[in-house]
């Protein structure tokens, strides 16, 4: 596939998973203003990205390799901090459900097969990313029909199970292949090819679904702890105190 063609596929794909992401947020109970806001920010970060791959601004940095590695923490950073810190957006994030997120993480596979429709990389890292993330990709539907087949909605032990079941396999897909791509890839070749438009674009919103998950769980833990704890007194018949009163 020619670049003009590849670049076109992966900035509609791009839209249309952004499209995505905004209808699991409205779903969530995201208004119109608090949904123009991200779509609008989303649509400009991909103009900005493909300007610059375009222009060439990372090989004129002299140091692409640490350009392109420090542009993708910062932009994983910034939605992260903008997520927890803007109180309207960390209100609607909590509410996305464990479905949802697992729901946007099997878009891991339609981004993997655009590894192998590049004659920009090198061979073995196309397979090595691009099976990654398809394997990312089943990994997130597996967890998600392991989730649906609860009888209980209210299930924290199977969500847990599903949110490490979706998520082990991509986190450490994103370790190999963020670490291998900077450090040997971009030696090699240039940073500034269409298939870039995947690590500064949907990495990061795939590393803060991550993050989102990671959180859950952590949440998850705490409140089984808690239940546990309130079990265990009930049974031995000691006054337990609601940690939240």
């Amino acid at each position: 596939m020619n670049e003009p063609v590849y670049a076109t596929t992966l900035v509609a794909l791009e839209i249309l998973f952004t499209l995505m992401v905004l209808a699991a947020l409205r779903a969530s109970g995201a208004r119109a203003p608090l949904l123009i806001i991200i779509g609008s920010t989303c649509m400009l970060w991909l103009a900005g990205v493909y300007r610059l791959l375009a222009n060439g601004f990372f090989s004129a940095t002299g140091m692409p390799q640490l350009a392109f590695f420090l542009t993708v923490v910062v932009l994983t950073a910034i939605g992260f901090l903008a997520a927890r810190a803007w109180r309207p957006l960390r209100a609607v994030v909590d509410a996305v459900p464990t479905r949802e997120v697992l729901r946007l993480q099997q878009m891991r596979a339609m981004f993997g097969a655009m590894f192998f429709f590049t004659a920009a990389l090198p061979l073995w890292f196309q397979y090595l990313g691009g099976l990654g993330d398809i394997a990312a990709g089943i990994g997130a539907f597996l967890a998600l029909r392991y989730l649906r087949a609860g009888s209980d909605p209210l299930d924290a032990d199977r969500e847990r199970r599903a949110i490490i079941g979706g998520n082990l396999v991509g986190i450490l897909d994103f370790a190999v292949v963020l670490t291998l791509g900077v450090l040997i890839v971009l030696r090699d070749h240039s940073p500034d090819i269409a298939f870039d438009l995947i690590p500064l674009y949907v990495v990061p919103i795939f590393l803060l679904l991550h993050l989102v998950s990671l959180q859950r769980l952590s949440a998850l833990g705490a409140a089984s702890d808690a239940s546990g704890h309130r079990k265990q007194a009930s049974s031995t018949g000691t006054p337990t105190v609601d940690p939240s009163a």
